[in-house]
């Protein structure tokens, strides 16, 4: 829209990573009176090999600008998020997608894109509605990993599970009553699709309907599920380690538990 603000992303982490993938910036800001720092430093640099403008303002102007996020002292005024086509994530050799279905927190959001990054996952897909979108608070949140990570937005939820499924991917859903555990399926390795579900409700039942299989995390403990951000952490890290022996061998060992 004419005239509209461009979007903040603020914190020390998230500038450098946006700046570090190569992604746009109409400027960057540092408060006056910072004190210096390394990844500042590194921030100056890489903004003044990119032509990005750099400014130093009055901390009430940043506060202003950040509202009540802890902007430590830098603020980069960027471009609107952009999405990535699915197609461009089916692409690759042997993907491995994290499908969300329904996660409102951007918390939630924010710290699964930073495990994908750390997991090796190739890219996340959201549905455009009832799912929180990568917005200034979930770039944040993940400490650079959404400038990163590439993420899909799609209209259909369940077809692009079609769609990824067409083009090699086993769907593997995470449930947390599933019969199954995410340790022994055979399924859980790239090229995979791994779908995870809402806060409170989990998967809807056609996404659910959309995967090949529902696989659990075991637990020992007394509570039936995980927070769906450490759920996700786990099972993609699980789908991408090389060989789970060790950890199945867990299971014979008593350390499952008959937790879901």
């Amino acid at each position: 829209m004419k005239g509209e603000a461009p979007p903040v992303l603020a914190g020390r982490r998230p500038v450098l990573e946006l700046l570090r993938a190569g992604q746009s910036a109409e400027r960057i800001l540092i408060a006056q009176g910072h004190a210096p720092s390394n990844i500042v430093n590194e921030i100056r640099r890489r903004a003044d090999r990119a032509g990005v403008p750099l400014q130093i303002v009055p901390s009430s102007e940043m506060a202003r600008l950040a509202g009540d996020v802890n902007h430590q002292g830098v603020l980069a005024l960027t471009a609107r998020y952009r999405y990535t086509p699915l197609e461009t994530l089916l692409a690759g050799d042997s993907p491995a997608l994290l499908f969300v279905d329904g996660v409102t927190d951007p918390h939630n959001l924010g710290s699964l894109l930073r495990s994908a990054d750390g997991a090796g996952f190739s890219g996340v897909v959201i549905p455009a509605r009832r799912t929180v979108q990568v917005t200034a608070a979930v770039r944040r949140v993940s400490a650079g990993a959404a400038e990163i990570v590439p993420v899909a937005r799609v209209h259909n939820l369940t077809q692009a599970l079609e769609t990824a499924r067409s083009a090699g991917l086993w769907i593997l859903g995470l449930d947390s009553e599933a019969e199954d555990d995410i340790w022994s399926s055979d399924l859980a390795e790239p090229p995979v699709g791994l779908v995870v579900g809402s806060e409170d409700k989990g998967m809807g039942a056609k996404t659910r309907e959309g995967c090949d299989a529902l696989v659990r995390i075991p637990q020992r403990g007394r509570l039936a599920s995980l927070n769906v951000a450490v759920a996700g952490a786990i099972a993609m890290y699980c789908c991408m380690t090389e060989s789970r022996s060790g950890v199945a061998g867990m299971r014979s060992e008593g350390l499952s538990g008959d937790g879901a």
